[in-house]
C-alpha cells in the first residue's frame, strides 16, 4: 500500500517525518541541511522572514552541543552501526565534541533517508568546509565506500575580507550518493556545449561518425565535470530568484541535479526545503516532491515562490507569511498539501531503526550541587582521578572539574554533571581553565605522570552521566523546562 504523500510540506522535525516514510519509495534526495556554522541567520541580500530557532529554546539555529545528544541516537549508532560510531568517537577527538554532536543530528537522519531511498536513488548533500570532512566519512560508513559517486565542487565568486590572509573561500561541496549497484543518470538531460577552442583544435571533427543517437560529438555536447561554476550565488542571482536567504541556493544548480538522477514523476525529497529551491527545482521539472522544514513559515516560501512574484511583491505579502488562512487557500490552489503530522508508514514494516525521541531541552537554571555531582560520580567510577589514574585513599583528595573548560564567553563548558570529571589536586592545577580533560590527559603520559591501570573511558561515561540526567528530568520534571 503507497503513501499519499507527494507535493507535501510537512512543517515540523524532519526526523519524524523521515521515520513515517515507508522503505524504498523515494526517487532522489537532494538537501542543503545546515552547515555547524554556529552563527545565526542573516543577511543583507534581501528581504526574508526567518523567526526559527533551535528547538524553541532560544538558541542559534545552526549550533549543536555534545550534551545534547540523546542517549538512544549513540545506542542506536554504537549498536547497529559501529563503523559510523568510530566517525563520531575520531570527529570528537580530532574536530571537536560540537562538531561530533552536528554529526549525530545529521547521521541518525541518513540513516533514514538510506532506508526510504528506492534501490536506484541517489542522494546529493550540500555542505561546506565547516564539516565536508566529517561527512564524508559519515556518508561513507551509511551508503557504503563504493556507492560514492561524485564530490561536486560548486565554484563561485564574491568579495573576501579585506584582512583576509588566506585564499577566498568561494566553493561548496556537493556529495552524491547512490544506494545500489544500478543509478539513475540522464547525462544527455545536463550535457554543455564543448568549448570553441577545443573544437578548433580539431580533437571533435565536425566530420566524424555520428553516435548511435543520430548526433555527431559536438552536437551532443560534454558531461560536466564534477566542478561546476556559472550558477550565480547570492546578490548576484536575479532579483526574481532571490528570497534574501542567506543560505539560498541557485535554481538552475538544483535542476542539473534533479534533471540528472531523477525521472518526470518521480518522487523528490529535500528533508531540509529552507527556502524551497529544491521544490520549486523539481515542481518545474514535473517531479512530485516532499519538503520539510520546521519553520513556522515555510509555506509562505514555498508559496511565493511558486507565483514566480519578485522580491518587492513578496515583501508585500509578508503580512501573509503567518495568515493561516490566506496561506490555505494558496496550498489548495497550487494542489498542495500541508502538515504538521508525520506519515505513517503503511508498508507494514516496523522503523528500521530505534525510536530517537526529541532532545529534552534542560533548563540552565537548574544545577546539581558539587557535593551532589561529586558523590554519584565517586560511587558510580570509584575513588579515581580521571586525569592521571591516581587511586585517592579519601574521596576527598578529589577535586570536581570540568571536562570541558568554562571560559566565561560562551556555554561551551556546561556546569551539567555530563561535562564533570573528578582530579586529584596536581591535575586540576595543570589544567585549570585552559585544557580539556583529553588534553591533560596527553600532557601527563607526555610527562610521566600517569598511573598503572586502565582510564576511565571518557565516552562511556558522558553516556552514563546523560542517562543520569535524564532520569533526573523525569523523575523531577517540574524542575525543568520540557516542552515536548
Amino acid at each position: 500500500m503507497t503513501q499519499d504523500i507527494a507535493n507535501t510540506l510537512y512543517e515540523m522535525d524532519n526526523l519524524e517525518v523521515l521515520r513515517g516514510i515507508n522503505s524504498n519509495s523515494i526517487d532522489l534526495i537532494a538537501t542543503d541541511p545546515p552547515f555547524n556554522t554556529q552563527r545565526n541567520r542573516s543577511s543583507s541580500t534581501g528581504h526574508y522572514v526567518d523567526k526559527w530557532k533551535y528547538g524553541d529554546t532560544g538558541k542559534l539555529p545552526d549550533q549543536w552541543k555534545w550534551n545534547e545528544v540523546h542517549p538512544k541516537w549513540l545506542e542506536t549508532i554504537q549498536d547497529g552501526h559501529p563503523a559510523l560510531y568510530q566517525v563520531i568517537e575520531a570527529t570528537k577527538v580530532v574536530q571537536g565534541e560540537d562538531t561530533a554532536a552536528f554529526l549525530c543530528f545529521l547521521s541518525v537522519r541518513l540513516l533514514e533517508m538510506h532506508r526510504i531511498l528506492k534501490d536506484m536513488g541517489s542522494i546529493y548533500l550540500h555542505c561546506d568546509h565547516a564539516a565536508n570532512a566529517y561527512i564524508r566519512m559519515a556518508m561513507d560508513a551509511i551508503f557504503g565506500k563504493n556507492n560514492f559517486r561524485n564530490e561536486i565542487a560548486w565554484c563561485y565568486t564574491g568579495p573576501g575580507s579585506p584582512k583576509m590572509r588566506q585564499f577566498n573561500r568561494k566553493h561548496d561541496t556537493i556529495f552524491w550518493y547512490c544506494k545500489g549497484k544500478q543509478w539513475i543518470f540522464n547525462k544527455d538531460q545536463v550535457r554543455l556545449p564543448y568549448a570553441q577552442s577545443t573544437i578548433a583544435r580539431g580533437k571533435y571533427d565536425s566530420n566524424s561518425p555520428t553516435t548511435g543517437s543520430g548526433f555527431r560529438d559536438t552536437e551532443r555536447g560534454k558531461v560536466p565535470e564534477d566542478w561546476w561554476d556559472g550558477f550565480p550565488s547570492g546578490g548576484q542571482m536575479s532579483k526574481q530568484e532571490r528570497t534574501g536567504s542567506p543560505d539560498q541556493k541557485p535554481l538552475a544548480l538544483y535542476k542539473r541535479i534533479i534533471a540528472a538522477s531523477s525521472n518526470e514523476g518521480d518522487i523528490v525529497l529535500d528533508p531540509f526545503c529552507g527556502c524551497a529551491t529544491t521544490i520549486i527545482a523539481a515542481n518545474d521539472l514535473k517531479r512530485k516532491w516532499i519538503g520539510v522544514d520546521r519553520r513556522k513559515d515555510a509555506r509562505y516560501h514555498i508559496i511565493t515562490r511558486l507565483m514566480g512574484i519578485d522580491r518587492k511583491e513578496r515583501e508585500r505579502l509578508e503580512k501573509h507569511a503567518t495568515d493561516r488562512k490566506w496561506l490555505d487557500r494558496q496550498m489548495q490552489r497550487y494542489e498542495i498539501h500541508y502538515r504538521t503530522e508525520p506519515p505513517t508508514r503503511t508498508d507494514n514494516q516496523k522503523t528500521a531503526a530505534a525510536e530517537l525521541p526529541s532532545v529534552f531541552p534542560v533548563n540552565e537554571e537548574f544545577q546539581m550541587t558539587r557535593q551532589e555531582i561529586h558523590k554519584v560520580l565517586i560511587e558510580e567510577f570509584g575513588p579515581y582521578c580521571w586525569g592521571c589514574n591516581f587511586k585517592a585513599p579519601d574521596p576527598r583528595y578529589l577535586e570536581l572539574d570540568h571536562i570541558n573548560p568554562k571560559d566565561g564567553k560562551d556555554d561551551y563548558g556546561q556546569h551539567h554533571i555530563n561535562n564533570r570529571a573528578l582530579l586529584c589536586k596536581p591535575c586540576n592545577s595543570e589544567k585549570g581553565n585552559r585544557m580539556t580533560l583529553p588534553q591533560l590527559r596527553r600532557v601527563n603520559k607526555q610527562k610521566g605522570y600517569m598511573k598503572a591501570g586502565t582510564l576511565i573511558d571518557l565516552s562511556k561515561a558522558s553516556e552514563w552521566t546523560w542517562r543520569y540526567l535524564v532520569k533526573r528530568i523525569q523523575e523531577a520534571p517540574h524542575q525543568y523546562n520540557l516542552d515536548d
